[in-house]
């Protein structure tokens, strides 16, 4: 568990910040949510996992969860443009264990695992229930999820489609569902915004990003704390 804030050294950082880049944040930060994360089970196309990214970043979804049975997980710069360092990324090392050690994460914070699949005798994504936090899995590029993944998520469900074509590509599948989800979120009366301390938290996190050398400015701050008591 993160320690809170130091409000004082939220505002004394908050100095090195533009009025434009502040007021940008209290924005974005109104708008995101940990009520709906995502999950990358073993993506090895570094393009795909880079695209879902920068989706979950647009749709204001602040949770990635990455796992890593058979492959590193790898982002393509040109892709994900810098979306990264605005989310927060639980990575779960290369094991067999992956999937197991991140679902069991996710259920120790109440969500509700949803598998992805092209099987329309699965629910829609139009089905879904809001009410509980969910974490969406997205599986591998050619594989979809692992058998594993399949057996313990809490459900299936699927896009309907009216063509030819069996699946969608796996970025263009997260940013279907992310728009489908976060908008009937955001229509609906469950609390999906982030409390004032996460705010705090992720507000810190990002003025870290923007100003040059804030581990001086933090060193300078707290040393001068210091020297007042």
């Amino acid at each position: 568990m993160k320690e809170k804030v130091n409000l004082e050294l939220l505002r004394y950082l908050e100095g090195f910040v533009t009025p434009n880049k502040i007021k940008l944040i209290q924005e974005v930060l109104a708008h995101r949510t940990r009520h709906v994360s995502v999950v990358m089970e073993d993506f090895y196309h570094s393009q795909n996992a880079s695209a879902v990214m920068r989706t979950c970043d647009c749709f204001g979804v602040q949770d990635v969860y990455i796992t890593q049975r058979l492959h590193d997980y790898n982002v393509n710069p040109n892709v994900v443009r810098g979306a990264s360092k605005w989310l927060s990324i639980h990575k779960f090392d290369r094991e067999e264990q992956s999937t197991r050690k991140c679902f069991k994460e996710l259920r120790s914070k109440n969500y509700r695992i949803v598998g992805t699949t092209p099987n329309p005798n699965c629910a829609s994504i139009y089905e879904l229930d809001l009410e509980q936090p969910l974490a969406v899995v997205f599986g591998t590029e050619k594989q979809g999820l692992s058998d594993y993944a399949k057996q313990e998520v809490d459900q299936l469900v699927y896009i309907p489609m009216y063509g030819f074509t069996e699946s969608f590509n796996v970025s263009v599948s997260a940013a279907l569902i992310l728009n489908e989800l976060v908008n009937r979120l955001k229509k609906s009366a469950v609390p999906w915004q982030l409390s004032q301390e996460e705010k705090h938290t992720l507000t810190f996190e990002w003025y870290q990003q923007i100003v040059k050398r804030s581990d001086l400015h933090i060193k300078n701050f707290l040393q001068e704390q210091s020297g007042k008591k």
